[in-house]
């Protein structure tokens, strides 16, 4: 039978029914509230005999049956009698069951097993125990506290089994001693870069119900009797007892250091040295507290720790007490609002976490006796550890829940702890200790594990820059630096490094923006990398952040007034910039005075501004004397005074003192200030003296524009020369013209570049036209000329006026008058010398001389036009007039060459060869069409033809300059010369050096030049192609001089042949007058001196046309005819050019 909690619609508490087994079948539940309605539940017979119930949880039933099964039902009115859980646990036979509510764990018996299930998960089994004998069990149940189960067997056997020890551990890093068994304790060397090290288990006399653990020695104990173990000084050492102490009172807590141990033994805290001839301790063997400590006699204590150096203990009314173990005597004593029930402090006692009445927690500095709340702290921690490498990381335990908490000493908010994250525990675990993130944990069975923070995880499924912020959150930064890295964004840097400024870290935050090349941050965190001072390096930093009050107030909470003076100036925060100069930097108010009265005059409060630059000035810090004296040693004091006495100047102009301020700016002599001086005055209407500061200071116009404008004409005559105002040199002028003074407006005129107004002045005024056309003729207007062109138009001189309306560009207003006079033809050749005319200026010239009939003047516009067919049609058109076909001809081959058009080239040729009217044309026509269109072969056949022509009508010297010109033309251009142009080229020069030698009275060289030229005429015009055009009566004549000559022409040639000279080429002697070597087949070229073909030495060259010569020859003609017998170019003999390979000549004549 139980009594027990049943659930029910009336929210009745406490045990309010009964339940027991009837008969082995039924379970009746009677609910007192209604004792006339009982529940009776009954079974399936296939669980067989119903041998015991258990109540657990909110109202539910656990029942054991004989045939095995075990079964978990409700008592809840809505589901009463309903089986929530079913399973058959044992094969034959169920005998008992038992149920642990501190554990919520259920074990069954029956058979020779015994099965445990959580009460959380019916479903699994958590752990199958077999009886050792084999024999049946009878009955099973736990102890109270669940850490033994009991079974009895069919034998008489009992068996104990313990379910779960007591927590027990104890933590000196490196070492964790845990209770492994009921009197084992399992001590672990922890290392992060080792693995799980083998334990030394350590066997104790009695089941400990506390253990401590220090640098050297272990301590366990049971209620007031305490043993000491010796660790020894490795940490491989096995342990030995060292002693046993007993207490007065039960111990409820115990903690050691390398010399002491610390015991609390409520009420008192005893304070004893763990061996007594320790050198250490010497005289400082024992302290009880609080009897040591007058004070607190009335207070309890709750809590303590103890470090190397301290012993640090709290009360139920929140002292906290730092004790010096090397003094032997307090040394920090600090009071807390309310009770503290637990503190955690690091390895050295600088830093410890404490928790209140209140649950909540604090991080305390004793060295600043300054307390900081833990933000996000658990409502009911159970632990809380300090990391061990990493001294600003904490966590807080409740439950299976661990936080991670950062603590930030030095930021530009001050202290702060933040909450960066959490992580699961699995039941039973407790941490024990903590180093870089990675947690030893206990575990059941008397074990350690190791797990990892959450927060020092790089978590794969988050992107980076959720890395980045958790490793910022945790101040790993050199961790998020690599995750930046790997990121190499913009932004992700500058989150590094503002992160890093405001944890005041300017190495790391350098780090970052040396990446990110930002020159300006980097060289300013390379001045302050280096400082020491906690507030300055949080002002620079917050200055940096762009948290300019917070900088001002580290400024000043560091006595950086200077710095906080800066940025107040820079806030324009001038009244509290004043109020600090005049605390703490006095040297210093003139200059902000200063300061801000240019603000508020900018801001337009003069009256203020001009307080504030009299207070700069005449500032009551400093007597006559030391003024005096700071103003001769200090520049930049002296060019402050000035500076506020040009505000002076400023302020009493606006302020309405006009004298005093012309008399500051007077004193001055500033140009800028009498420029701002006289701005004021124009703006308030005082213009004269504007005017005269304005002179002052070199602002000739300004001045001169007020000066004309008060039409005070000396004072503007006296400053017009520096004017360099066109606009004011022409009011000036407008006035002198007004005045009749025409020749001083004009001069102000042209200064001002107003031309127009000189044009209209001599017209008007001087009537001197050709002045005005001058000036046209310069200035190049449109008005100018049109004014110029009426002036002619009344005089009737239309000419002129045409010229000047053309060369001004006013071309249709000169169309048009040409044509109301009919001077269209003067027009066009006006419009000719026009650079800048147009297509359809020159076609409405030729459709005017179209419709007139004018064939030449029509073709010739039409061609300016580019409009080439219609030109063509009528310049052809023209060449039927006789006066007009050379003018016509030579255009049309302009035209064509211009236009480069195929078409219209052939038919200008066809019209040339007489194809078109049957009358072949001049075939220099011809000639002068390919040398336009650059067709130099055809140039040259044509150029031959035409020599050929001239030498028949014994134009000689103009045959030879054809072919000459015909020869430049196609060397230049890269083009072979027919041996055709070649031969009758040195035929007619030779012939032309006839007249040359007989002047110089060379007449031997002169008669070889005309006999040879003679025989060589006589057998060109007796081949086929010249025969039949001559004359009958000279025809045998010329045949005989090439068959027979004259016995002394011949004896003549006879001598000319036999004088040689040899071939460059080949060396072989040749007749001089010969140009073809009959050895090697060379055609020689000639000197243009002697006739006579070259030789290796003694050559030079005409410098204009770069044909060979003999120095000694040439140079006597140049004497006296000073000009080159081929080219006709002025030569001075001294710049006859050596030629010291004739190679080219020699390839060029072949």
């Amino acid at each position: 039978m139980y009594f027990a909690e049943m659930n029910n619609k009336d929210q009745i508490g406490g045990d309010n029914a009964v339940s027991m087994i009837i008969g082995k079948r039924t379970l009746y539940l009677y609910y007192l509230p209604e004792p006339e309605s009982p529940t009776e539940l009954g079974f399936q017979s296939r669980y067989g005999s119903l041998l015991q119930h258990k109540w657990f949880g909110q109202g539910y039933i656990l029942l054991g049956f004989s045939n095995g099964h075990v079964v978990a039902i409700s008592t809840h009115p809505k589901d009463i009698g309903q089986e929530l859980w079913q399973v058959k646990n044992h094969k034959e036979l169920l005998t008992g069951l038992a149920y642990c509510p501190i554990l919520e764990i259920v074990a069954s018996c029956g058979d020779n097993t015994i099965k445990i299930h959580s009460i959380t998960n019916l479903h699994e089994t958590e752990k199958i125990i077999t009886i050792p004998d084999h024999s049946g069990v009878q009955m099973i149940d736990w102890s109270g506290d669940g850490q033994l189960l009991a079974v009895t067997t069919t034998n008489g056997s009992v068996y104990i089994y313990v379910t779960k020890l007591q927590i027990l551990y104890a933590v000196s890093a490196p070492r964790v001693a845990i209770l492994s068994s009921l009197a084992e304790v399992a001590i672990y060397a922890y290392s992060p870069e080792k693995p799980k090290p083998i334990p030394y288990r350590q066997r104790l006399e009695i089941e400990p119900n506390f253990l401590a653990i220090g640098p050297y020695h272990f301590v366990a104990g049971l209620d007031c009797h305490v043993w000491f173990y010796d660790l020894g000084k490795m940490l491989g050492d096995k342990p030995e007892l060292l002693t046993e102490r007993d207490f007065s009172k039960p111990i409820e807590d115990i903690r050691l250091n390398a010399d002491y141990c610390a015991v609390l033994t409520p009420p008192f805290l005893i304070l004893q040295a763990i061996v007594t001839d320790n050198p250490n301790v010497k005289d400082k063997l024992m302290q009880t507290f609080p009897n040591a400590l007058p004070t607190l006699n009335d207070a309890i204590i709750t809590c303590f720790a103890l470090t190397q150096e301290y012993l640090i203990f709290a009360t139920d009314i929140g002292h906290l007490i730092f004790f010096s173990l090397e003094k032997w005597e307090v040394c920090t004593t600090y009071r807390h609002n309310m009770g503290i029930k637990k503190l955690f402090t690091d390895n050295e006692g600088t830093k410890l976490i404490f928790i209140d009445d209140h649950q909540q927690g604090y991080v305390f500095l004793p060295a600043l006796e300054e307390c900081i709340i833990v933000n996000d702290f658990p409502k009911k921690c159970d632990i809380c550890l300090w990391d061990l490498a990493q001294p600003n990381l904490f966590i807080s335990c409740e439950g299976k829940m661990v936080i991670t908490h950062v603590f930030v000493r030095y930021s530009v908010t001050g202290k702060y702890t933040i909450k960066a994250g959490e992580t699961k525990l699995q039941a039973s675990q407790v941490p024990l200790l903590l180093f870089d993130g990675e947690m030893v944990l206990y575990v059941d069975g008397g074990q350690y594990a190791v797990q990892s923070l959450a927060t020092h995880l790089v978590q794969p499924g988050i992107n980076s820059s959720g890395n980045l912020k958790n490793f910022l959150n945790i101040r790993k930064y050199n961790e998020a630096f690599k995750v930046c890295e790997k990121i190499n964004l913009k932004g992700s840097w500058l989150e590094y490094g503002q992160h890093a400024l405001a944890d005041l870290e300017p190495i790391y935050a350098l780090r970052a923006y040396r990446k990110i090349g930002d020159v300006a941050m980097v060289n300013a965190l390379e001045d302050i990398r280096y400082m020491e001072d906690v507030n300055l390096l949080s002002g620079f930093c917050c200055l940096l952040l762009e948290k300019y009050e917070e900088a001002k107030e580290f400024f000043l909470k560091g006595s950086y007034t200077k710095d906080a003076l800066d940025i107040c100036r820079d806030l324009l925060q001038w009244e509290q910039a004043l109020i600090l100069a005049y605390k703490n930097e006095p040297d210093q108010v003139p200059f902000i005075s200063r300061e801000y009265a240019q603000q508020l005059e900018y801001n337009g409060n003069y009256a203020d501004a001009l307080y504030h630059y009299e207070k700069g000035f005449k500032e009551d810090y400093f007597d006559a004397t030391e003024f005096q004296q700071l103003l001769n040693s200090s520049p930049e004091y002296e060019d402050h005074v000035r500076l506020c006495k040009m505000g002076i100047a400023r302020t009493s102009i606006r302020a309405g003192d006009f004298r005093r301020g012309i008399q500051y700016a007077t004193e001055l002599n500033d140009e800028q200030l009498f420029y701002d001086c006289a701005e004021l005055l124009v703006t308030v209407g005082h213009l004269t003296e504007a005017a005269g500061l304005y002179e002052r200071g070199k602002y000739y116009d300004e001045a001169c524009g007020l000066y004309i404008s008060l039409k005070m004409w000396h004072k503007a005559n006296q400053i017009l020369p520096q004017v360099k105002s066109t606009k004011l040199h022409a009011t000036y002028a407008k006035a002198k013209e007004s005045d009749g003074r025409f020749q001083e407006a004009i001069d102000s005129y042209r200064i001002a570049g107003d031309l127009d107004a000189c044009v209209r002045i001599y017209l008007d005024n001087l009537c001197d036209p050709h002045t005005a056309s001058e000036i046209v003729l310069e200035s190049r207007s449109v008005e100018s000329a049109q004014l110029l062109a009426k002036f002619y138009q009344k005089i009737g001189d239309i000419d002129q006026a045409l010229h000047i309306l053309v060369l001004c560009g006013c071309v249709e207003e000169a169309f048009a008058l040409a044509q109301r006079h009919n001077k269209l033809k003067r027009h066009g050749e006006l419009l000719e010398r026009y650079q800048n005319a147009k297509s359809s200026d020159y076609l409405a010239l030729a459709q005017y001389f179209e419709s007139e009939k004018y064939t030449l003047l029509a073709g010739k516009y039409y061609f300016l036009a580019r409009e080439f067919t219609k030109a063509l049609r009528f310049l052809l058109k023209a060449s039927a007039f006789n006066n007009e076909e050379s003018q016509a001809l030579s255009m049309a081959i302009d035209c064509v060459a211009t236009s480069n058009n195929e078409n219209l080239a052939t038919q200008l040729i066809e019209f040339f060869l007489g194809e078109v009217d049957g009358s072949p044309k001049d075939p220099r026509y011809l000639f002068r069409l390919y040398m336009a269109r650059r067709h130099y072969k055809d140039a040259a056949k044509t150029a031959v033809i035409i020599a050929n022509q001239e030498q028949l009508t014994g134009n000689y010297k103009t045959a030879r300059d054809l072919l000459f010109s015909m020869y430049q033309e196609l060397r230049r251009n890269n083009l072979a010369v027919t041996s055709e142009m070649r031969h009758n080229l040195i035929l007619l020069h030779r012939y032309t050096l006839v007249r040359i030698h007989i002047k110089l009275g060379n007449h031997l060289l002169a008669a070889k030049l005309l006999v040879q030229s003679a025989f060589m005429y006589a057998s060109t015009l007796m081949r086929p192609e010249y025969r039949n055009n001559l004359d009958d009566r000279y025809a045998k004549k010329i045949e005989s001089i090439v068959r027979k000559a004259p016995k002394g022409i011949k004896n003549f040639r006879d001598e000319i042949d036999d004088e040689t000279m040899e071939c460059p080429i080949c060396d072989t002697n040749l007749p001089n007058m010969e140009v073809t070597c009959f050895s090697c087949k060379t055609t020689l070229p000639i000197c243009i001196a002697t006739g006579q073909h070259i030789i290796k030495q003694y050559m030079t060259s005409c410098p204009a046309c770069d044909f060979p010569c003999f120095r000694a020859e040439m140079e006597k003609i140049l004497s006296e005819l000073n000009e080159c017998p081929m080219c006709g170019e002025q030569v001075n003999p001294e710049h006859l050019l050596d030629v010291e390979d004739i190679r080219p000549y020699i390839l060029a004549s072949s």
